[in-house]
């Protein structure tokens, strides 16, 4: 391992809003190096910089097959089971007994033993951004131009303004917006979301007054929760214009349920969708994402605001959970 990101989604495993199997090895955005390849590998080689993807495909199920591989369901059995593709666990603590895998990666670690077909072989970029290209940014870039669709000129609002709102509001600006609304808790985090391409900045107390305002009372194309609320989610209606698109992203936690207004859908044709990891063919739009980097359109840097040893993962998540601007990220 060379870099990994600290994620909320890493932080529900330890709260048990997501329940896996323990004791585990936390860590599902990361990039590295290949060390050593296993039998029947023959398409990376040792040295290739790579990005791990948490989602792994099997290429042969029916999402496989028509090309919607972040859906593929084959690997959800492993996934939420701690082990790799085959069922096996490749992780040992000091007295032999096995440890999970999250993700089949497991990026906390100096070291992690993934399925090849985790691994995208990447540009010419820092090891920094390629972690976060493997989660958060995918997630939000992806949410934007493909699940949402965003194009020149739209207008979009996204409540939260952590690593994934971040990388919607760049996935918007890059796609053409013209106005882009981050909406958040916290006053300091306006300063990195405008760097970032948000052209307003206002707080949830008064969110949708404030958008109808901005939007000449029209609302906006597009509203993204990347929370992961309810109540944020509930709200997104009233942001939209006709026709527009409110798309969840954040994860809330297990058994959350939305009220939702159905006539406003119908009248006004506008659609409620989810999008899970920017609903990515992660081996294109890694490279993709990392090109854009490179030519200065998807700023991905600007997202590191803090550091670590891996010995200061607590502090990591501490900083993470108190409203900490942009992405930690763990540096090996």
């Amino acid at each position: 391992m060379r870099a990994s990101g600290v994620c909320h989604s890493d932080w529900h495993c330890v709260t048990g809003d997501s329940e896996v199997d323990l004791p585990v090895v936390l860590g599902h955005e990361g990039s590295g190096v290949v060390a050593a390849l296993g039998e029947g590998v023959d398409d990376l080689r040792v040295g290739d910089h790579v990005a791990l993807s948490w989602i792994p495909n099997c290429g042969s199920c029916r999402e496989c097959r028509r090309g919607l591989r972040h859906l593929c369901a084959t690997h959800l059995e492993a996934l939420w089971a701690g082990t790799m593709l085959d069922g096996s666990i490749r992780l040992r603590d000091g007295s032999g007994e096995p440890v999970r895998h999250l993700s089949a990666l497991s990026t906390w670690a100096t070291h992690a033993v993934v399925p090849a077909i985790s691994c995208v072989r990447m540009p010419d970029v820092p090891y920094e951004v390629s972690a976060l290209i493997g989660c958060g940014v995918t997630t939000g870039v992806g949410a934007a131009i493909n699940r949402a669709g965003v194009a020149a000129g739209d207008s979009v609002v996204v409540f939260g303004a952590g690593g994934v709102g971040l990388s919607i509001i760049m996935g918007a600006a890059s796609a053409g917006a013209t106005t882009i609304i981050a909406v958040d808790l916290h006053a300091e985090k306006e300063a990195l979301a405008r760097r970032l391409g948000a052209t307003h900045f206002i707080g949830p107390e008064t969110a949708v007054a404030a958008i109808r305002e901005i939007t000449d009372g029209v609302g906006c194309d597009h509203a993204f929760d990347a929370v992961g609320n309810a109540r944020i989610a509930e709200s997104l209606n009233d942001c939209l214009a006709r026709r527009g698109t409110a798309v969840l992203v954040g994860m809330p936690p297990g058994g959350t349920s939305l009220a939702v207004d159905p006539m406003a859908f119908i009248r006004e044709e506008k659609v409620l969708t989810g999008s899970i990891f920017g609903s990515a063919d992660t081996h294109q739009d890694f490279v993709r994402y990392a090109k854009l980097h490179r030519d200065g359109r998807l700023p991905i840097d600007e997202l590191i605001t803090a550091r670590y040893e891996l010995d200061d993962i607590n502090e990591a998540c501490a900083n993470m959970l108190s409203g900490q601007s942009g992405r930690g990220v763990v540096v090996f």
